[in-house]
């Protein structure tokens, strides 16, 4: 049997086999299926952390050590004002379900900018943060939202 053919004998109707059961495969991608509400949580928790991150990084009393921070990993005087631009639009575009999965993927990448840099400078405590929000921004990202629909799973 191959990965995704169909368990047949499941008690519960079938389901891929190998995949967990709020999994599904799509095109070869594997897309979580969440319900609205686990979305929905997810979506507004990153959105309040990475405002809050991307307006610490443009203004605000902590503008200056951000300058200071990045200034000692190697980066340019201005790129805070870029990661933190990228942090704002992220975080508020995870809230417009139109552009959701765009939003989150800026995300995941500027968590793997930040991940990277950490790792590169010995900062093993700060690597937690960009792992859980990176984490969580790549579950927004490959998440579908559950149907409230019943799905029709007879073979045609």
């Amino acid at each position: 049997m191959s990965f995704c053919e169909l368990n047949r004998r499941a008690m519960d109707g079938p389901m891929l086999k190998g995949v967990a059961r709020g999994a599904m495969s799509s095109g070869g991608n594997t897309v979580i299926k969440l319900p609205k509400a686990a979305v929905w949580a997810i979506a507004i928790l990153l959105a309040v952390v990475f405002v809050y991150a991307g307006v610490s990084k443009v203004g605000g009393p902590s503008a200056s050590g951000w300058a200071g921070r990045l200034a000692r990993w190697g980066y340019p005087p201005n790129t805070r004002y870029v990661i933190g631009a990228l942090e704002m639009l992220g975080g508020l575009g995870v809230l417009i379900p139109s552009c959701r999965r765009a939003a989150a993927a800026v995300l995941v990448a500027v968590m793997v900018g930040a991940l990277c840099t950490h790792a590169v400078h010995g900062e093993l405590p700060r690597l937690i943060p960009p792992l859980v929000l990176g984490g969580l921004a790549f579950l927004l990202y490959s998440s579908r939202t559950r149907s409230t629909r019943p799905q029709d799973t007879r073979s045609n």
